[in-house]
């Protein structure tokens, strides 16, 4: 169990023999009432106040400037081990909450923010408002992931989350890193390939890319592109609330206009840029590297 979990079975178990104890020593059962109202008391206090910590210690993020782009970085990778059966848990949005100062359970013109399923009630009477139920963090944080995983079952490569899930690592090898990614408006990363899987929520703005949509052509020719043929890019756009994903070996470029982009990802801590001499043919729609996320 987590250590706030193990601190407060500790402070029950504590309080429950000073009960007994004190029972024991003046003999009458009257404290009773006044022991439980304590002790539920402090607990509740010392399990905010631990919890608080925690997830404090967890969250601390490092900001790093980067030419287009601003990062938001864990301290460092996820372990070597299996996530767990509660990942992502409440992370994502306190993170997002933490590196934008942005809620992603908020209503805004009526509308929650995410685009993802969760449950909801209703506020108002309205059909136009609604909040999320008790436990937003952690619903928001499932309902994430389930999104990642329809979009991987989309595509035919669900084994590779999965095998990501059962490790804490992509790929075999390649170590795993939340981080939040602001691309800047009017800029452009690399085309590049991924050497692991990635899945991205849109927290604020539009992400548009040219996503290489051949198969055959990626398998084949794998990063050197030179013989791959502008028609087999596809435009896409994702907006706040949306998700998307990258399998292993996918290739796109990603890039913003007027409005940039707030982005919240699993990822490598990093991709693999195609070189120039190995951009495909007739390239010349793809937009020329204006910014810069890793190394």
């Amino acid at each position: 169990p987590p250590l706030p979990s193990l601190f407060l079975l500790a402070l029950a178990a504590f309080f429950e023999i000073l009960y007994n104890c004190t029972v024991l020593l003046l003999k009458t059962k009257r404290i009773h009432f006044m022991k439980s109202v304590f002790c539920y008391v402090l607990t509740f206090f010392v399990s905010a106040v631990v919890s608080s910590t925690f997830n404090d210690e967890e969250l601390e993020l490092r900001k790093i400037i980067m030419p287009g782009v601003v990062l938001h970085k864990t301290a460092g990778p996820l372990e070597k081990v299996p996530v767990g059966s509660d990942f992502p848990g409440f992370l994502p949005a306190q993170f997002i909450q933490k590196a934008y100062d942005i809620n992603v359970m908020e209503t805004k013109g009526g509308k929650r923010r995410t685009n993802i399923e969760m449950e909801t009630t209703k506020e108002n009477n309205s059909d136009d408002d609604y909040t999320v139920c008790p436990s937003d963090d952690k619903k928001f944080g499932a309902a994430l992931l389930s999104k990642a995983r329809k979009l991987f079952v989309d595509r035919g490569v669900e084994h590779e989350l999965d095998a990501f899930l059962s490790s804490g690592v992509s790929n075999q090898t390649r170590r795993m890193h939340w981080v939040g990614i602001e691309i800047l408006p009017q800029q452009s990363l690399a085309l590049h390939a991924h050497p692991n899987i990635e899945f991205a929520y849109i927290v604020e703005g539009v992400m548009h890319e040219w996503r290489l949509i051949t198969t055959t052509a990626k398998n084949n020719y794998g990063m050197n592109l030179s013989n791959v043929k502008g028609g087999q890019f596809h435009h896409n756009e994702f907006h706040e609330g949306d998700m998307f994903i990258n399998a292993i070996g996918d290739v796109h470029q990603s890039f913003t206009k007027e409005e940039g982009v707030k982005l919240f990802v699993m990822w490598g801590d990093g991709n693999a840029d195609i070189p120039q001499n190995q951009l495909p043919q007739n390239a010349t729609f793809l937009n020329r590297q204006s910014a810069q996320a890793w190394a």
